[in-house]
């Protein structure tokens, strides 16, 4: 009986001994029966921002639908005088013209992202161009008699000026996240407007009588013969062109549309505005004929592309 019990709790030492490796092998109790597994619920991913990867590029074409500005043409005579000229258009007949663009830039946050836009609008005609006759006076001191004289062109011209333009403009965009894959935008920015005055003429001119402000009218009627003004018959013909860089400023709003995660269908409209005035100075018999264009604000429609990258 004394060994029986020797017997007996040999056993249960040894298979006390056991349960923990055999409990570990089985992962735990809850792993050792039947019950139903509970599940776990993923991590909800934390949303991220890699400003690395939020650059793009852009690719835009648009016009400038209408501008209001001021164009004015002027006759300078010898000494200086100015009386209105005819062959500048008003700026409600100013026409539309194309716009050709491209952009680079960078998504600074979310929702703000600052960009570099090169705009360029080739030549679109600022004057008149079909031949015009009419008259015109020129005046000079007469260094022989004393006092001015003033002779009468009638003149036949064609004058024709055309604009062409260049813009750099840095701009701040803010886009309205509204979850789905339209985003409103607005913005604005400023940099620069290089424009191109072109222009060719071509003149015939012939003095049909003169004056001297001290002795009256040159009878029989003729021209006074004064040097410093054009001959009695004349022809002027030729080409210029003038470039200029003046400070622009815009404001801007649209709709993007994603296409895909990575390309984006910008269409949005933006007004700009550019310092300061730019001209031509073209020979006449009236002494110079100046056009002046200045005071632009013209009011542009902007379609394009945008892909983002790292």
């Amino acid at each position: 009986m004394k060994s029986a019990k020797t017997w007996i709790a040999t056993c249960f030492l040894l298979a006390a001994s056991a349960a923990p490796a055999m409990a570990a092998d089985w992962g735990g109790v809850k792993d050792m029966g039947g019950g139903v597994a509970i599940p776990v619920p993923a991590p909800v991913p934390v949303p991220t921002y890699d400003a690395d990867s939020d650059w793009y590029v852009g690719l835009t074409f648009g016009g400038n639908i209408s501008q209001s500005a001021s164009v004015k043409d002027t006759d300078v005579d010898y000494l200086g005088d100015s009386t209105p000229g005819y062959f500048a258009k008003d700026s409600g007949d100013l026409p539309m013209s194309p716009i050709f663009g491209l952009t680079f830039g960078r998504y600074l946050t979310p929702s703000l992202r600052a960009e570099v836009a090169i705009d360029y609008t080739p030549n679109y005609q600022i004057s008149d161009d079909y031949r015009l006759g009419y008259l015109a006076t020129n005046s000079a001191p007469n260094t022989t008699i004393g006092g001015i004289d003033t002779n009468t062109y009638s003149i036949s011209r064609t004058d024709t000026v055309k604009l062409s333009r260049t813009t750099g403009l840095v701009n701040l965009i803010y886009d309205f996240n509204t979850g789905t894959r339209f985003t409103p935008y607005i913005g604005g920015g400023g940099g620069f407007s290089w424009r191109r005055l072109q222009r060719s003429y071509s003149e015939s001119a012939t003095c049909i009588g003169g004056s001297n402000s001290i002795d009256g009218p040159y009878t029989p009627p003729a021209c006074s013969g004064n040097p410093s003004l054009p001959a009695d018959s004349s022809t002027e013909k030729g080409a210029t062109s003038k470039n200029q860089i003046n400070f622009a400023a815009a404001v801007q709003a649209g709709v993007a549309t994603n296409l895909t995660e990575s390309i984006i269908w910008d269409n949005g409209w933006q007004m700009l505005w550019e310092q300061g005035a730019i001209s031509s100075i073209a020979p006449s018999a009236s002494g110079g004929n100046q056009i002046v264009y200045k005071d632009a604000v013209l009011q542009q429609f902007r379609s394009g592309i945008r892909i983002k990258f790292d």
